[in-house]
């Protein structure tokens, strides 16, 4: 969450931009049980969002205005993510002893050496989260930045389709935060990777006790795999589109289409734990937890396991939830991984 933007106790509304459509979620909290108030998602054409970036906030906004319509008029307030190279997240230890401001001062000085962007270019927001485990004189600082163009671009579309940014926050740490429903209490203490594999960004977070400690993303996702299909077959790109998603594809189509693409992702992932794995850490991968729309392709779950020797789980928290309507039920007990970040966001509301 960036400066100027505070928490706020009232509903709030999880907005996910993906490249493809926007997910939204709406949730409330009764007895410690939560209930799913609304759910919506809406197409995007199209090239008005390019990795991570609004490119037309006009049309954006029009989008936003007719996803509000599915949501009770309560909900006026929204949480929303950045991501991408635009945003950075780093653990820095600093000074126990240090007061409020004598910290906040000493968390821009890290900032000029840590962060890639000129400070009059950011917002800059920072979080103690535990003594360092190697002397307990320092704290253990969550120091997270984002650039102020990205943050104010996203600020003024969802203003501009009337609804009130109250929560910035960082895509990973949202992510994590949804999670956090299918975690036993014995993965505390192991890693446990989160894979979001969207339209066009394939995202990993390592998390351990709580934390993301590891953040890699690439551009890989669903749509390459339309393409392939609208390659292969000699066909427009939103007919492929609509033939993956409803699994209406040529008996070939798995042989030489998905399989490629599911061994391209495998591949991706393979490098990527590699790279975590050749850290200086201590910290072994132990569980593979998948969200994302992509993660429904035949056959992705079964070689990640056999691939890489871990226990995969395709993420689907919201079992144990309450609903408001029958038919969200349904929706998010068929394809809830798509909405894993919107309610990582709307959690933000009632926590």
């Amino acid at each position: 969450m960036f400066s100027g933007l505070k928490k706020n106790s009232n509903a709030i509304i999880g907005i996910d931009f993906g490249s493809s459509s926007i997910k939204a979620i709406a949730i409330s909290k009764g007895k410690g049980t939560y209930q799913i108030d609304a759910v919506a998602e809406a197409p995007v054409p199209k090239g008005l969002i390019v990795d991570s970036h609004f490119e037309n906030v006009d049309k954006l906004a029009q989008i936003i205005k007719q996803l509000r319509k599915n949501f009770p008029a309560s909900y006026k307030n929204v949480a929303m993510a950045v991501s991408g190279a635009d945003v950075i997240t780093k653990v820095i230890s600093m000074n126990a002893d240090l007061n409020e401001l004598e910290l906040e001062s000493q968390v821009e000085m890290e900032a000029e050496n840590n962060i890639p962007f000129p400070l009059d270019e950011i917002f800059l927001d920072f979080e103690v989260l535990y003594p360092n485990a190697t002397d307990k004189s320092l704290n253990d600082i969550l120091l997270s930045a984002a650039r102020k163009e990205t943050v104010i671009t996203q600020v003024d579309c969802v203003e501009e389709a009337g609804l009130v940014a109250k929560v910035v926050d960082v895509a990973s740490h949202a992510q994590s935060r949804a999670c956090e429903f299918l975690f036993e209490r014995a993965d505390y203490d192991k890693g446990i990777a989160i894979v979001d594999i969207g339209a066009s960004q394939m995202m990993l977070n390592i998390v351990h006790q709580g934390n993301v400690i590891f953040s890699r993303s690439k551009n890989h996702g669903g749509a390459i795999c339309t393409q392939m299909m609208a390659d292969h077959y000699s066909m427009k790109f939103v007919e492929a589109e609509k033939a993956k998603i409803d699994h209406e594809w040529p008996l070939d189509c798995d042989v030489d289409v998905i399989a490629p693409f599911v061994n391209m992702t495998v591949n991706h992932l393979r490098f990527d734990l590699r790279m975590f794995t050749n850290a200086p850490n201590n910290i072994q991968v132990e569980k593979v937890i998948l969200i994302g729309g992509c993660q429904l392709m035949p056959g992705l779950v079964t070689q990640l396991e056999e691939e890489l020797e871990l226990d995969v789980e395709v993420a689907n928290p919201f079992i144990g939830f309450e609903y408001k309507n029958d038919s969200d039920k349904t929706l998010l007990h068929k394809v809830g991984t798509k909405y894993m970040m919107a309610l990582g966001l709307a959690l933000r509301g009632v926590q």
